[in-house]
């Protein structure tokens, strides 16, 4: 409820979403122990829709999202996922977190005439420190009890193995719903602010469908299926190292899984989802052992819902928002973010502080985008550091390191042969400087050994050629050695092989060595 509450929906899309989002993803995902519903991460994404569109297209953004999710499934993109740099995963995660936390000071205030029309972090901040004069002092005291109950609830926990599977959200919304209604406190309630919650089971709709704004919707869409395939495949990560069982995930049925539940979600009167790592590791931790333990956390909601939902309306918006800001602390990992900025190196930590800064005050979306293209950016700037093409040459022990000492030996006996190896990926990173290596001397033979090399893209294979033809021109000789057989393959596909000659192509460096004639020995003139 409490996350529908943050993204502008009523509280009960929230339960919906749980109830029959949970239930499909668990059905027909790809982990055993995800436990899917809405989730703080998509908060910022559903929020600015919401502002824009109105929650009434966050049913649409679902649906598309669906279909985005199944899509990247049939076209196995499970695995692509997990690759998205760590720096860009903690630097949007901790930018969702600040968002959710501050964007609940208005409910933990209980502020009132602010501007629900802002849509940025740092204007919804300024528009209630002008409103601050109207904050409530019993709500900020709710609120903060209940923050303060949150946080101690956790330290009870690690002491007390008994209290360990007692959810400390449920604790604060029991106690303090039964302290307010209790006493007549006069704050802020879900059924002052959205009137009671239903307690019946929704009928399937399409009522939501509108192809006239699907265009508008698929930037958005596309960010929340991004969103939510990370989310989701870290989740079932992270579960799967819980459990510490030899089975694991299948990351491609599991897009499958989170994309089915998007699609039912918005049908049944819900909000987009994706797996959340809080409920999945406390179905973990109390014993769950198979993709049931979803179906059952979805339930458990539902009864909820039926049972107890007009009671629900007597929850403090206050304490939702506690929860809100609690929940943001937790994902945030404010520990472990902390030591990555204070430890990891300065380009990293520059990407991780620019992600959390775009996402605060621009837009996930963008945030993604520039976090993986500096990643990117910063390791293509590493690879160019490194050589793809050396001289063998001997060190300071008197022998060439990269090869037997009895190759090396053998080696040091021709120097009129220059020897080089390529290594690595030959690709439009690295072909410049092994072009440049390998074109400073043409006045002798030239042996490359390639047994590291292991890519070659079309960019290495024209350069490669390129060398071959200069070398040529000169009227000097290159020979190929150590090929491993995809390379052969590829070479022999593209030409090379018939451009060097495949007389100039050995299987051994020593079969190249002993190719070439010896240079004559002068004659010395007689006295």
């Amino acid at each position: 409820m409490a996350l529908a509450v943050a993204v502008g929906a009523p509280p009960v899309t929230g339960l919906y979403t749980a109830i029959f989002a949970g239930a499909a993803a668990s059905i027909f995902g790809g982990s055993r122990f995800n436990i899917t519903g809405p989730t703080a991460a998509l908060v910022p994404l559903l929020s600015s829709v919401a502002l824009q569109h109105g929650f009434e297209a966050l049913p649409m953004v679902g649906l598309m999202a669906g279909v985005l999710l199944i899509a990247m499934s049939y076209f196995k993109l499970g695995r692509l996922v997990r690759f998205m740099p760590g720096t860009v995963i903690v630097g949007f995660t901790a930018g969702i977190a600040l968002s959710i936390a501050f964007g609940q000071l208005n409910n933990l205030l209980a502020v009132t005439g602010t501007d629900p029309h802002l849509e940025h972090f740092h204007e919804k901040l300024w528009n209630t420190f002008q409103q601050i004069e109207t904050a409530h002092a019993t709500t900020i005291g709710i609120g903060l009890a209940a923050l303060a109950l949150l946080f101690t609830w956790v330290r009870i926990q690690r002491r007390v193995r008994q209290v360990k599977l007692v959810p400390g959200p449920l604790i604060a919304v029991v106690l303090f719903t039964a302290l307010t209604w209790g006493l007549d406190i006069a704050t802020p309630t879900l059924a002052s602010r959205y009137g009671e919650l239903p307690t019946k089971i929704p009928t399937p709709s399409f009522d939501f469908f509108d192809l006239g704004i699907i265009f508008d919707l698929l930037p958005s869409a596309v960010a929340v299926a991004i969103l939510a395939s990370v989310e989701s495949l870290l989740c079932a990560v992270v579960a799967d190292g819980m459990a510490r069982s030899p089975e694991r995930h299948n990351p491609d049925r599991e897009l499958l899984g989170q994309g089915i539940a998007n699609l039912i979600s918005p049908i049944m009167g819900g909000i987009p989802a994706t797996a959340a790592i809080a409920r999945t590791a406390a179905g973990v931790r109390s014993g769950g052992t198979s993709r049931m333990i979803g179906v059952f956390h979805s339930l458990t909601v539902l009864i909820a819902l039926v049972v107890l939902g007009p009671l629900a309306g007597n929850i403090p918006i206050a304490v939702l928002a506690a929860i809100l800001i609690f929940t943001a602390w937790n994902i945030a990992e404010v520990p472990e973010l902390t030591r990555l900025i204070r430890r990891a190196p300065r380009q990293d930590v520059m990407v991780l502080i620019a992600t959390i800064l775009i996402t605060l005050f621009f837009d996930l979306t963008y945030a993604i985008g520039f976090g993986i293209i500096a990643s990117a950016f910063l390791l293509i700037q590493q690879l160019i550091k490194l050589p793809a093409a050396k001289p063998l040459l001997p060190d300071d022990s008197g022998r060439v390191p990269e090869v037997s000492p009895e190759l090396s030996a053998l080696m040091q006996q021709r120097p009129d042969i220059a020897f080089f190896t390529a290594q690595g990926f030959l690709s439009f990173h690295s072909v410049a400087t092994f072009e440049y290596e390998l074109n400073l001397d043409v006045s002798k033979p030239l042996i490359l050994r390639m047994k590291d090399v292991s890519h070659i893209d079309t960019s290495g294979l024209l350069t490669l050629e390129g060398v071959i033809e200069h070398r040529h021109n000169h009227g000097a000789r290159i020979m190929l050695t150590a090929l491993q057989p995809q390379m052969l393959a590829t070479l022999d596909r593209f030409g090379i092989l018939d451009k060097v000659g495949r007389d100039n192509v050995f299987a051994e460096t020593r079969q190249a060595i002993a190719a070439i004639d010896r240079p004559a020995e002068p004659v010395l003139a007689s006295g």
